[in-house]
């Protein structure tokens, strides 16, 4: 309590916020509008900005937030926890904003303009979060977007940094044109340049081990002892869990591939494409997915050629062979030779070819067979493969590249058009193909992209037999074309 002859701290005026946390907040508000209005590249003079000590920390913090918030949205709250050795990757973008004020007050010979720089640039990073965090949800939610993200991405960082740099030459009006040109420059290099070196992938709420994990880290790395002994089980239980095809009735049986362990989509794909044909055609007890992935090495099998070929022998013995049909899904980057490319290091995987893949087919007795390559160039696997018990489907023309092979992505742009869209909707392979080949020539012109020219080779005895395929729906595959002028049309 204050003395009785103590003077009276005058009351707030009316409408204004009360104590300093709710001034430190109203200045923070202050500060971020200003701060839009210069990622809009308006003019604003230094005296807009709440310029202190307090605000470049409010600032830096929020930032941290921002970066926070969209990790537990990316891996999840229960799956992660808070890593602090990120911090130095995730906040080192203050270093060459602060860097970057000083330089340009030390040129204006203005001290002051150093901390209203600053701030600037500490707001506009705030803002730089959002968009980057706006642009990798709406990614995760559009096929375009996610298809170009790896360009999009750098766009907040290099927008924000010109509207920094904008904003220390206007900040600098006293200089002459030359100068505040200079200056327009040096403050957007020196903000750009130094995040080439920082590591992208740097998170505050990182997953929790085996959820994700890095190459060569742990026990579970593709390389450790663990993984290589525990591989032999995993692909035992998987060929042990295939059951045998019920005499009398044509069933289908499933093998998906995903080749290269580099990128997480193959892996994604292959499950996904699996998961899919046993919904459509009841295929979940005569399945098995062989699987690379760095990130999750024990979590399927190796997808490697002497897998393949157990697993063909597996499904060969299971199935009854002049009823039963396998759909073999292969996955992976493809070469303009005609490689399928089957790779996980640091072992060396030997890839496959169309005639690699005949000769296994051949060497397990499997007759009726529906083979699906998503990969570029595997038109070029029609020719070895094609035949009158035969149906291929791909991705992709012979000299011509498909889409959507994004690390993170659920599917490529054809998994997601045949099996993600189109294969339950039609309930038949030439049934989805159609459909699915319509929907990628209108996405890819959209996008003025060079057309994949998704192809088909389907022979009688495969298509007769494809009708007897009873489906989860309880009826039979009805085709909706019947000659080739109905398939393109």
């Amino acid at each position: 309590m204050n003395p009785p002859d103590a003077p009276q701290a005058p009351a707030p005026a009316a409408g204004e916020p009360r104590g300093r946390g709710a001034a430190a907040l109203r200045d923070l508000g202050v500060n971020l509008r200003a701060a839009l209005a210069l990622a809009a590249l308006r003019a604003r003079a230094p005296q807009s900005l709440r310029a202190t000590t307090a605000q470049l920390v409010l600032l830096f913090l929020l930032n941290l937030l921002l970066g926070v918030a969209y990790d537990l949205y990316s891996v999840g709250w229960q799956a992660g926890h808070f890593d602090a050795l990120a911090l130095p990757a995730v906040s080192f973008w203050a270093l060459p904003v602060l860097l970057s004020a000083g330089l340009v007050a030390a040129i204006c010979a203005d001290a002051a303009l150093a901390t209203a720089l600053a701030t600037a640039g500490f707001a506009l990073a705030c803002w730089e979060s959002i968009a980057a965090s706006a642009l990798a949800i709406a990614a995760d939610l559009s096929p375009t977007m996610d298809r170009a993200y790896a360009s999009l991405s750098w766009i907040p960082l290099i927008w924000m940094a010109l509207a920094f740099g904008l904003a220390a030459a206007r900040f600098a009006a006293g200089s002459v044109r030359r100068r505040r040109l200079g200056i327009l420059v040096l403050a957007t290099l020196l903000v750009i340049a130094p995040q080439w070196a920082v590591d992208p992938t740097a998170r505050l709420w990182s997953p929790e081990p085996g959820n994700e994990r890095e190459e060569g880290a742990g026990p579970e790395s593709p390389q450790s002892e663990q993984t290589l002994y525990s591989q032999l089980d995993l692909l035992e239980d998987a060929l042990d869990a295939i059951a045998p095809g019920q005499a009398g009735v044509t069933e289908l049986f499933t093998i998906s591939f995903g080749g290269d362990g580099a990128q997480d989509v193959f892996l994604r794909e292959a499950v996904g494409a699996d998961s899919v044909m046993a919904d459509v055609f009841d295929s979940g007890a005569h399945s098995i997915v062989l699987a690379n992935s760095q990130a999750h090495p024990q979590e399927r099998p190796f997808a490697t050629v002497s897998a393949l070929q157990r697993a063909l022998a597996t499904v060969a013995d299971r199935m009854n062979g002049d009823e039963d049909v396998l759909a073999l899904f292969l996955t992976s980057h493809g070469t303009a030779d005609h490689h399928l490319a089957v790779s996980l290091p640091p072992y060396e995987f030997e890839d496959l070819t169309a005639e690699r893949v005949r000769e296994l087919l051949d060497d397990a007795g499997i007759r009726y067979r529906v083979i699906i390559v998503s990969a570029c160039y595997s038109g070029g696997f029609i020719a070895a493969l094609a035949g009158p018990d035969t149906m291929v489907i791909t991705a992709s023309g012979a000299d011509r590249t498909s889409f959507g092979c994004r690390d993170g992505a659920q599917w490529t742009d054809f998994g997601r058009a045949f099996f993600g869209e189109a294969l339950a909707q039609a309930a038949s392979f030439e049934g989805a193909f159609r459909i699915a080949s319509r929907r990628i020539a209108e996405r890819e012109a959209q996008e003025q992209l060079t057309p994949s020219l998704p192809q088909i080779s389907v022979g009688a005895g495969i298509r007769d037999r494809l009708l007897r395929l009873e489906t989860r729906r309880g009826g039979r595959i009805l085709f909706a074309m019947q000659s080739r002028n109905d398939l393109f049309p």
